[in-house]
């Protein structure tokens, strides 16, 4: 905070589903350490994943992860919180790592409310962009291209796994969207932290109420159950949905080994964790044409309690 002007440096950080937000929230962690910062997460999910994954720091953590910001309940905890953040703590520094699915548009004009705007610089708008899944998802969800219409910077990430067409196509489509914004090709959202203190956002007035707004027909899953998996039996309940899923991230417990699950809808990823212990199974399961029923009760049916 501007302790001359109690104003609040604001940074949002945005991307779809996978794209890389955690990985570049790490690096920001980190270079932002001698801050005094609260960073201010919100998931799609009614679990917090992302928050486990984070360095440990002297920041302060709030996670909201009741479901979408355009839910009025997050719509009126996301108010709340920004509210006792500027008033209770008063940081040096905010941010913000919104859902894949956020409405970057619905955000800026919550920060613009009246009982936030005189506490909130919004300095920056970073996106990071997902190079294998940008031209697929960029045709049929308004989300991620609202958040590259928003954005001040995008981070084109992943470009070493997709041909050279494939990345050209995804700039330009980029380009189209936002003509005037500044793009940097990164892998692992891996770029010089400082380029972001260097952006100077333009003053942009807001249009329309909160929650004007309409979400995207996606929904998601909360799975969370103590028990494990026979590899088997775990593979059998991925069937179920891996096909469908956009995004699937959390803990598994799978033969006495504690699995990190971190897949988007191009790649499938388990690494075993380091948390200690058995019997933790903690996943969000996000898609459009996936069944809730059905992978609930194949869930339950195919996990065996641990003794």
């Amino acid at each position: 905070m501007d302790q001359s002007t109690g104003i609040i440096p604001t940074i949002i950080l945005t991307g779809f589903l996978g794209a890389g937000k955690t990985t570049l929230l790490n690096r920001l962690i980190d270079y932002y350490k001698s801050k005094r910062t609260v960073l201010l997460i919100n998931e799609f999910g009614q679990i917090g994943v992302d928050g486990a994954l984070l360095k440990q720091g002297s920041y302060e953590k709030v996670e909201l992860n009741k479901g979408s910001l355009f839910c009025i309940c997050v719509r009126t905890d996301f108010i709340d919180e920004v509210e006792r953040i500027a008033r209770d703590i008063k940081p040096e520094l905010l941010l913000i790592e919104a859902t894949g699915l956020a409405d970057t548009s619905e955000m800026e004009k919550m920060l613009n409310l009246p009982n936030l705007k005189p506490y909130i610089n919004l300095r920056a708008s970073v996106c990071i962009v997902d190079c294998t899944t940008f031209l697929k998802i960029s045709k049929n969800l308004k989300a991620p291209v609202s958040q590259v219409k928003s954005a001040d910077l995008v981070l084109l990430n992943k470009p070493d796994r997709v041909d050279k067409d494939t990345a050209g196509r995804t700039r330009k489509a980029v380009e189209e969207i936002a003509p005037d914004v500044k793009i940097v090709d990164t892998l692992y959202a891996d770029i010089p932290v400082g380029i972001i203190d260097q952006i100077r956002r333009p003053h942009k007035e807001t249009s329309g109420e909160v929650g004007e707004g309409r979400p995207d027909p996606v929904i998601s899953v909360t799975l969370k159950e103590e028990g494990e998996f026979s590899r088997e039996k775990w593979e059998r309940f991925t069937d179920t949905f891996k096909k469908k899923a956009m995004r699937t991230k959390g803990f598994v417990t799978i033969e006495g080994d504690v699995y990190l699950i971190d897949a988007g809808m191009e790649e499938w990823k388990e690494s075993k964790s380091d948390k200690a212990g058995t019997g933790e199974n903690t996943l969000v399961i996000i898609g459009q044409e996936i069944d809730e029923d059905e992978i609930q009760q194949r869930f339950h049916a195919l996990l065996e309690a641990t003794e």
